[in-house]
């Protein structure tokens, strides 16, 4: 029979917590880490998903490559290479959610509005990977014909978003 632990790790951890609870100070500081923590889970899943449309887009790049004039295929490595680096621009920004968290007071208003501008970015996301990857089936089918007007404004929307969000965390 296996021997139960003296100490549960679980209820001491806790145990711990509520210790620290009692700390004056403690619940903001762990509320402001846990807003960071959001931030930066929220950051690497955007990054993820615009990996994965860049893959999805590469893909039907090379399936179309052949059938696709020399301007038009110029014109979607472009596209991907600014994809790319609004990629590299949301993994490595720079703390970008210590403006707004590291106030002292944290209205719900604020919250709210930076929910709505997630919101919309990832509104802007579903849609770019919704072309890509009907892009990606139809270069895969034998029909190379890409969607450069759609994709494009579904770039420009991402910037948009992108520029909101951060001069909004930055007022």
């Amino acid at each position: 029979m296996p021997r139960q632990p003296i100490l549960d790790p679980s209820r001491l951890a806790r145990a711990t917590e509520r210790l620290c609870s009692l700390v004056p100070g403690y619940s903001g500081y762990k509320s402001r880490e846990r807003a960071r923590e959001e931030d930066r889970t929220l950051r690497e899943t955007v990054s993820r998903q615009l990996g994965v449309i860049v893959g999805r887009m590469e893909r039907a790049l090379s399936y179309s490559i052949r059938d696709l004039p020399p301007e038009d295929v110029e014109q979607a490595g472009a596209l991907l290479r600014v994809i790319g680096r609004h990629r590299d621009r949301v993994r490595f920004a720079p703390a970008g959610y210590t403006s707004l968290f590291a106030r002292k007071k944290i209205q719900l208003a604020e919250i709210e509005s930076l929910v709505a501008l997630d919101a919309g970015l990832w509104s802007v996301l579903e849609e770019m990977d919704r072309l890509a990857a009907a892009w990606d089936e139809g270069a895969r089918r034998g029909r190379p014909e890409w969607p450069r007007e759609a994709i494009r404004d579904a770039v420009i929307s991402l910037e948009e978003r992108i520029e909101e969000r951060e001069n909004y965390l930055r007022s």
